[in-house]
């Protein structure tokens, strides 16, 4: 639980930083990557909270259908989408959530 929540859903940002500092990759392979972690993660502990009977299918399939078009709609703007200006909006979306988080 705790590495999913520092390198999965809720921690992909710090992952993603993580990776910026230690290659030299891009900064969208690493985008890809981390996003490719993630997914591991979750599914593991999709398993665990199934095995506990706690998962709600129906809002799975209202919420996948959506997460599943932003998916592949992300993906293709992540390639025509230059890297400075991905950072200015990553860095202005992680601004925004966290005065939304501090204000709320």
């Amino acid at each position: 639980g705790s590495i999913n929540g520092f390198l999965g859903t809720g921690g992909g940002i710090i992952f993603v930083l993580l990776l910026g500092a230690l290659t030299k990759n891009n900064p969208k392979d690493n985008f890809a990557t981390s996003l490719c972690a993630t997914v591991i993660l979750s599914l593991v502990g999709a398993f665990s909270y199934f095995g506990n009977s706690s998962i709600d299918f129906a809002l799975i399939f209202r919420c996948g259908i959506f997460a599943l078009i932003g998916g592949a709609f992300g993906a293709i703007l992540l390639d025509k989408i230059k890297t400075r200006w991905l950072n200015l909006i990553f860095s202005t979306l992680i601004i925004y959530s966290g005065f939304c988080l501090i204000f709320r």
